[in-house]
């Protein structure tokens, strides 16, 4: 991929007039944009970047065959997005009528804060918090729609419906025939509390449909404590950054939810780091000021994790899925001293068991093989070449943190 492009790309969202949007990217040429077209689509960015042309008027930078695919693209994803929210209203009204308690997750209740239009995101699932008391009630009632649970990690159970398909860059925005959910339980220590997310639902409604959705002081922390997961992890989606930052300036003149973000984060210590920093990230990329209440959780930050993220900025917005091993060095720092993740370190660097989410299918089709066997060296290469740049930049990591005055 060209990162120059990519960098210019992401300026995009902080340009104020169609002039400063022309002057960054004219000079890219054709092959330029081909070489950064996969990272486009996997970052999240195509869409938003396609709409945000468009409002400029400022198509015309990009070229005439790229611009052609990202419009049939956006009209794809309109299609696909109708399609999902058709399954959203359907679950949640099986919800509902089961009695459940239970929250709608990230998805359609970023719309309008996070993002103007559901159709300009990449969702393939649906997700929702659940009470623990209603998880098997929830289980039952997904199963009764077609759903099969397929993995339970934790607090966290996902479900499938429908044919396995196998997924390309080709038909990454069609309507799929399978459908995803994931449902996360709420943690033991938030199920009885007066204050937990659950007693703070607000009622939220999306073309006509009104539906159980977390209060907007929670729905985002949520996101940035989501882009923290990512961040302790392989790999972290741009777009995710982009919505972070774009409901931080939405709600940017309401004093209220701020007060509100400074008292959770106040009874909450644990949250307070994992919000800073996403809230760092996020906001130095697409040049949002951060709010008092997001700035002192920057103040918290560790002085070598706020280093890690300054250095790897780049890195984290730029790489190409499936990532890279650098989050290893953030995680020395955030867990130094844990004998648990020396251990999960290890394993990380090089696993020695195959993905839990290898594609499965019913059918011993010779696609579905061959799409296998091709996952598990795609994966392989992944791990050796991420490995060996993770034990080269370890060392220059240590180096510089030996320089660095904290």
């Amino acid at each position: 991929m060209n990162r120059e492009l990519a960098q210019s790309i992401v300026s995009v969202f902080r340009a104020e007039s169609a002039q400063i949007v022309k002057r960054d990217l004219e000079h890219f040429d054709e092959r330029d944009w081909m070489c950064t077209r996969r990272w486009l689509h996997t970052s999240g960015l195509a869409l938003y970047l396609m709409d945000r042309l468009m409002g400029l008027k400022a198509e015309a930078v990009i070229p005439p065959c790229l611009a052609r695919e990202l419009l049939m693209n956006l009209e794809e994803n309109r299609v696909r997005t109708a399609d999902l929210f058709d399954e959203f209203v359907r679950i949640n009204a099986e919800l509902l009528r089961s009695g459940i308690l239970y929250a709608n997750l990230k998805g359609f209740t970023l719309a309008p804060a996070a993002c103007r239009e559901p159709a300009l995101r990449y969702q393939h699932d649906l997700d929702f918090l659940v009470a623990r008391r209603d998880a098997e009630r929830c289980r039952q009632t997904l199963m009764r729609h077609g759903y099969v649970q397929t993995l339970a990690v934790g607090d966290s159970w996902e479900f499938s419906a429908g044919a396995i398909e196998v997924s390309t860059m080709h038909d990454l925005y069609r309507v799929r025939g399978q459908r995803s959910v994931e449902m996360h339980l709420v943690p033991e220590e938030e199920e009885d509390r007066d204050d937990g997310r659950l007693s703070q639902l607000q009622l939220q409604v999306w073309n006509g449909f009104e539906f159980p959705a977390l209060g907007e002081c929670d729905k985002l922390l949520e996101q940035a404590m989501h882009i923290f997961h990512h961040l302790q992890g392989e790999w972290t989606r741009t777009a995710w950054l982009l919505e972070y930052a774009t409901a931080i300036r939405a709600h940017r003149d309401d004093e209220r939810l701020w007060r509100q973000v400074a008292a959770t984060l106040a009874a909450t210590p644990r949250m307070r780091i994992g919000v800073g920093l996403a809230s760092l990230v996020a906001c130095r990329t697409f040049g949002v000021s951060l709010p008092g209440a997001l700035a002192r959780a920057v103040d918290v930050i560790p002085p070598q994790a706020r280093l890690w993220a300054c250095q790897y900025e780049r890195d984290l917005v730029y790489t190409e899925h499936p990532g890279s091993k650098l989050y290893l060095l953030l995680n020395d720092v955030l867990l130094d001293g844990s004998p648990e993740w020396a251990r999960q370190r290890r394993r990380r660097l090089l696993p020695r068991r195959l993905p839990e989410k290898l594609i499965v299918s019913k059918s011993d089709s010779l696609r579905i093989r061959v799409e296998q066997i091709r996952f598990v060296l795609q994966r392989l290469r992944f791990h050796i070449a991420s490995g060996v740049r993770y034990g080269l930049e370890a060392a220059r990591w240590r180096r510089f943190l030996a320089g660095a005055k904290l």
